[in-house]
């Protein structure tokens, strides 16, 4: 089992581990606030102040044997088990009433008997997921953001029978993953969901001369197209204009045609809580692609 954490990673961080193509892989992931011990004294994130303070540790990166760009890497995520140390919190002028709640505070959320207990009194379903999962952009990753490589795009389908698609950028693809959550909403509108160290359990496969654009969460009933960009509205563009690109190349549609169908049976939502780079998902039915002549991508 891997360890080993940092706050940035570029081309030149040292690899926790290198690994050959299918092999399956077991990383201890700690979880965003783990190393805050007063959240009052946490800068305004995405701000120049929170620069190199410890939030978000990373986990990697893991090279992967052979991996070149214009490859791509498949992430299936086999176990997320979350340790006991959850916590929430509201963080200074952060979340969508950063006006309205702009103090601090933390609230414990402990792991046990299969629940997330809220302030250790309101059990919550277990919903673990992965809010970081990226390969190397080429300049190096700055936390907490997000891009065709993957990042923090804070999608909470990233989890256990999610396959994560994505391209890789830099040889050896350099694989890393931060950000765990026990449990989180779609939009997470304080800023901070369950946020819990985990233990991650993933096989790591590598595609030769597959073009991937950016990441693609498929699972065996939902292919989920991921978009970025600097507001709700240019990610959800990205977002719906790259679900009709992947419809129109992989099934017999032309692109009118998978606007179209888009339009009536495309889900749409947005991850991330508001930041200088937003991330929203396209959901698409795979038994309606296969209805339209889907056979893989």
């Amino acid at each position: 089992m891997a360890r080993a954490y940092i706050f940035s990673v570029n081309p030149n961080t040292p690899p926790v581990m290198r690994i050959a193509s299918g092999e399956e892989i077991t990383i201890d992931v700690d979880g965003s606030l783990k190393e805050i011990d007063d959240v009052s004294t946490v800068p305004t994130p995405f701000t120049p102040e929170c620069e190199g303070h410890p939030l978000s540790p990373i986990a990697g990166p893991i090279i992967v044997q052979d991996a070149e760009p214009g490859d791509a890497v498949r992430i299936e995520l086999l176990e997320i088990t979350p340790h006991a140390d959850g916590v929430t919190a509201i963080l200074k002028n952060f979340g969508v009433l950063r006006e309205d709640f702009p103090e601090p505070k933390a609230l414990i959320c402990p792991v046990r008997d299969g629940k997330a207990w809220f302030a250790d009194r309101i059990p919550i379903p277990l919903c673990a997921n992965l809010g970081t999962i990226s390969t190397m952009p080429p300049e190096g990753y700055k936390p907490s953001y997000a891009g065709p490589y993957g990042g923090d795009f804070d999608q909470k389908d990233v989890g256990v029978g999610s396959t994560v698609h994505l391209p890789v950028i830099h040889p050896g693809a350099l694989v890393f993953f931060a950000d765990p959550h026990a449990a989180i909403s779609d939009g997470i509108i304080s800023g901070t969901g369950v946020e819990c160290s985990s233990t991650v359990r993933a096989r790591i496969s590598l595609d030769k001369a597959r073009e991937v654009e950016r990441p693609i969460i498929e699972q065996d009933e939902l292919i989920q197209i991921i978009g970025t960009g600097a507001t709700v509205e240019a990610a959800t563009e990205d977002a719906s204009r790259a679900a009709v690109k992947f419809v129109a190349r992989h099934t017999d549609l032309d692109p009118e045609e998978a606007y179209m169908l888009l339009g009536i049976v495309g889900e749409l939502r947005i991850g991330t809580s508001p930041r200088p780079v937003m991330a929203a998902r396209l959901m698409i039915p795979r038994q309606i692609l296969n209805d339209a002549g889907f056979k893989g991508f």
